[in-house]
């Protein structure tokens, strides 16, 4: 088949983009999916969490230097609004900080071998982390 009928047999409408190769010589995807939306929606929420966070743990405490002790910190968590705040707060900073160093250990082309073992790290890690948090948390609130 000539060029000219190729260039004719093609539909018209908006052109397609292509996927970039990568520098492996593989083929590429184009940029975006799951993982830029959530890192998008999870800084928006920290924007909101970190200053409800910051006025509620150190703006509108009566102890010096805006520091709680430890029993002001009981009676704090004692308010199950504060324990499901503070729970947001933990998971959407480990759910954004995971996210950003999968994508940075991206960026470095790795094969998908190497990829998913970064995600099933990754993944471990923030479940540990999570877990230990969201123990902390309970202990704190019973206590």
């Amino acid at each position: 088949m000539s060029v000219e009928l190729r260039r004719r047999a093609r539909p018209s409408g908006p052109a397609q983009p292509v996927d970039r190769p990568r520098a492996d010589g593989e083929p590429g995807r184009r940029g975006g999916g799951w993982g830029w939306i959530l890192q998008v929606v999870t800084g928006a929420a920290l924007l909101v969490l970190v200053v409800v966070h910051l006025v509620a743990q150190h703006f509108v405490v009566s102890a010096p230097g805006g520091l709680r002790d430890r029993a002001s910190v009981l009676v704090y968590l004692g308010n199950p609004v504060i324990v499901v705040i503070e729970s947001l707060f933990m998971l959407t900073v480990t759910w954004h900080a995971l996210l950003g160093v999968r994508s940075i250990l991206f960026d470095l082309v790795l094969g998908p071998r190497a990829r998913r073992r970064v995600t099933v790290g990754l993944t471990a890690l923030g479940v540990v982390t999570l877990g230990y948090g969201f123990w902390m948390i309970a202990v704190l609130a019973a206590g």
